[in-house]
C-alpha cells in the first residue's frame, strides 16, 4: 500500500526542493512531473509527485515494511525512517526557499532603487529646464521693456550668468 504523506512546508519550488535533495546526498531522477529518488520502500522508490501545485512525497507504507522493522529493529543501511527524511528535507528545502526569497527581494529593491534614480534624474532635468524656460522669459521681458525706454541692450556672459547692460545714448 503507498501513502501520500503531507508536510508542514509545501514543497512548491522544484528547484529549491532539488537544491535540498542534492544537499543531503539524495540521487533521483526526473521524470515529467516526478522527482523519482533512489530511496526505496519494499515496493519501489520514494518519490515527489507534482499536484495541486506542490510537490507530494509518496512512498509505501507497507505492513511488511513495519514487519521489517519490527524483527530487525532498524532500516536497511543508509535508511532513514520517513518523517526523519522529511524533516531533513523540509530543513534544507526552507533554507535554500528563504534564500530565493531574499534574493528576490534584494534585486526587487535594486530595480526599486533604479526607478528612483531615474525618476529623480528625470525631475531634475524637469527642473533645470523650467528654469532655463524662466530664465529666458525673464531675459525677453527685460530687453522688451528696456528697448520701449529707448534703451540699447547689450548681452555679455560672466560665468555661467547672462549680463544685460542696457545702453541709452543722449545728444
Amino acid at each position: 500500500m503507498s501513502a501520500v504523506v503531507k508536510t508542514v512546508t509545501p514543497f512548491i519550488d522544484k528547484e529549491c526542493l532539488l537544491k535540498a535533495l542534492d544537499k543531503l546526498d539524495v540521487r533521483y531522477t526526473i521524470k515529467q512531473n516526478e522527482i523519482i529518488t533512489e530511496r526505496k520502500d519494499y515496493y519501489g522508490n520514494q518519490k515527489f509527485i507534482f499536484q495541486n501545485g506542490r510537490y507530494k512525497f509518496q512512498h509505501d507504507s507497507s505492513a511488511e515494511l513495519s514487519e521489517y522493522m519490527n524483527r530487525w529493529g532498524e532500516y536497511p543501511s543508509g535508511w532513514k525512517s520517513i518523517s526523519d527524511f522529511l524533516q531533513a528535507v523540509e530543513k534544507e528545502y526552507n533554507k535554500f526557499y528563504e534564500e530565493k526569497l531574499a534574493e528576490i527581494e534584494r534585486k526587487r529593491q535594486e530595480a526599486l532603487a533604479e526607478a528612483e534614480r531615474k525618476r529623480l534624474k528625470e525631475e531634475a532635468k524637469r527642473i533645470e529646464e523650467e528654469r532655463k524656460a524662466f530664465v529666458e522669459k525673464q531675459k525677453k521681458s527685460i530687453i522688451e521693456k528696456a528697448k520701449a525706454k529707448g534703451y540699447s541692450v547689450k548681452e555679455k556672459k560672466v560665468g555661467n550668468k547672462i549680463k544685460l547692460v542696457l545702453v541709452r545714448h543722449t545728444y
